[in-house]
């Protein structure tokens, strides 16, 4: 998998799960995967080491994606965004359309 591709899918995880990480564990991966921070700015702005910041980062993405092996939110919001699509493409009411984008946006942000 791509690094970006990579990095979309753990920010779609965290807005998903973050409330299964730890209050520190939120900031750090916030700060390296919403701000795009480097693992060097994290841990001087927090005045640990670079090694406990990129610890605590694949401690974060190990539990991510256990939250995901065991409730497969993503997976399953994927699926409503792929059906929303087709069903978008056959709707000609305008309003219909509307609310179905509505209906994705909520998908795409987490659930």
């Amino acid at each position: 998998m791509e690094k970006i591709e990579q990095t979309i899918r753990y920010v779609k995880l965290f807005n998903i799960y973050k409330d299964f990480l730890t209050h520190k564990q939120i900031e750090i991966v916030g700060d390296y995967f919403l701000v795009d921070l480097s693992l060097s700015e994290i841990a001087e702005s927090r005045k640990i080491s670079r090694a406990a910041v990129e610890d605590a980062i694949k401690k974060s993405c190990q539990k991510l994606d256990e939250c995901e092996a065991k409730l497969h939110l993503l997976e399953k919001s994927e699926k409503l965004l792929k059906l929303s699509s087709k069903l978008k493409e056959k709707c000609l009411n305008t309003s219909e359309i509307k609310e179905i984008e509505d209906i994705e946006k909520e998908l795409d942000y987490g659930i």
